[in-house]
């Protein structure tokens, strides 16, 4: 038989059996609750098996413990239908005291306030490694949608990439096609040619300006017939030659810019190839500021690091033939203006350097070659979409 300390719970969990079975769809009882819910209490001789229902069903017993409270059913019965950690030793431990001679020591007291603070405890601790997970669990979701997005961004750019050199395949088969095809007019025209001039030359030894030839064609006639055709051979070359060269992939008009290739012996990461970027006239190279000042200056006032990657990059004009935009973030800040080929600017309010680079690189016309220095991952990948050729913030530094 247990505990009397009980009788609440038992008592709530026939009401629950109880509703559940006049709910709609109707919540089955366990079968060996069933045959007690004609009753409004719970009969002293069915304790013991609705006790163990309670015990064993993991279900029922949640959906006891879900309509239970303190007021309800006391602290133990709502250790005993939550089961957090220490709850047995609690229950356990009321039980007995309860059991024991109505007079009750301090000792037990104690021991009893001990237990519940333990319990009290873990329930706590267990609360926040709870809230921990789900804070931790929404910000790999955050990462997971801003993943999703990044990749649909580079499968919708793939696609374009792909649909360009599948138009740029067209153009020169059918370039190749009108190609092979005029050269064939052209060389039937040359064969004819070369006959009708051995034809006038042997006329001519001759001296039968006047005879027929074959019976029907005269000189007069041959010879206007080959002028007619130096006029035609001189046309389908220049045709010829137009082909040849929209036959080249070179002369295929290209819409988006593209990044020039790593001369041969050179790495993409190497100082050596930013002399060689540097150093192509009419080259714009963007600057992402603060990225190259706090790798290398990071120790360093902000306006003492403007005016040393200024003042650098000025010198560095003084060797190469590319031109210097400098970007900041932040408001409008008092800042020496530099002379030659090196510009700076500060960027909105609101406006981080990061989206001013990726849209500049979009808007400086596509013919121009633009080198972009930053190691941010974001502005790389930006910069790169957009045809930038790319430095690391390192590579410059190196150079100042």
């Amino acid at each position: 038989m247990p505990s009397d300390l009980f009788d609440p719970t038992l008592d709530l969990a026939l009401r629950v059996a109880m509703k559940g079975q006049r709910a709609k769809p109707p919540i089955p009882a366990p079968p060996k609750v069933v045959r007690l819910l004609k009753f409004k209490k719970v009969p002293p001789k069915a304790k013991e098996a609705l006790f163990q229902v309670l015990d064993t069903d993991e279900e029922f017993r949640a959906r006891v413990a879900k309509a239970a409270t303190e007021d309800k059913v006391g602290r133990i019965g709502m250790m005993f239908l939550e089961r957090p950690d220490g709850w047995q030793r609690f229950v356990d431990t009321m039980v007995e005291a309860a059991e024991e001679p109505a007079v009750e020591s301090s000792s037990q007291i104690g021991r009893l306030e001990r237990s519940l603070e333990s319990v009290t405890s873990a329930r706590d601790s267990a609360r926040e490694e709870l809230s921990d997970a789900q804070t931790q669990l929404l910000d790999r979701d955050t990462e997971i949608e801003h993943l999703r997005s990044e990749l649909d961004t580079a499968q919708a750019e793939l696609a374009k990439i792909r649909e360009f050199n599948t138009d740029l395949v067209a153009q020169r088969e059918r370039a190749v096609g009108e190609l092979k095809r005029t050269e064939e007019v052209m060389t039937r025209h040359i064969t004819e040619r070369k006959r009708l001039e051995a034809l006038v030359e042997t006329m001519t030894a001759a001296q039968l300006s006047t005879t027929q030839v074959g019976g029907s064609v005269t000189d007069h006639d041959v010879r206007s017939a080959v002028d007619e055709l130096s006029n035609s051979v001189s046309s389908l070359q220049a045709q010829l030659d137009a082909l040849r060269s929209a036959a080249t992939p070179e002369a295929v008009a290209v819409e988006r810019r593209v990044p020039l290739s790593v001369p041969h012996g050179l790495f993409d990461d190497s100082v050596e190839y930013a002399e060689y970027l540097l150093g192509i006239p009419g080259m714009t190279v963007l600057i992402d500021g603060y990225n190259v000042t706090k790798e290398a200056q990071g120790n360093q006032d902000l306006d003492l690091q403007r005016e040393w990657l200024l003042s650098g990059l000025a010198t560095v004009t003084a060797r190469c033939g590319a031109e210097f935009e400098v970007v900041f973030d932040g408001a409008d800040v008092s800042t020496p203006t530099t002379p030659g080929r090196v510009r700076h600017r500060f960027t909105a309010v609101g406006v981080e350097a990061d989206d001013d680079i990726i849209e500049r690189v979009a808007s400086i016309d596509r013919r121009k070659p633009v080198t972009v220095v930053s190691s941010d991952k974001r502005v790389r990948a930006g910069a790169q979409r957009s045809g930038a050729n790319l430095l690391y913030s390192h590579q410059l530094i190196s150079l100042l």
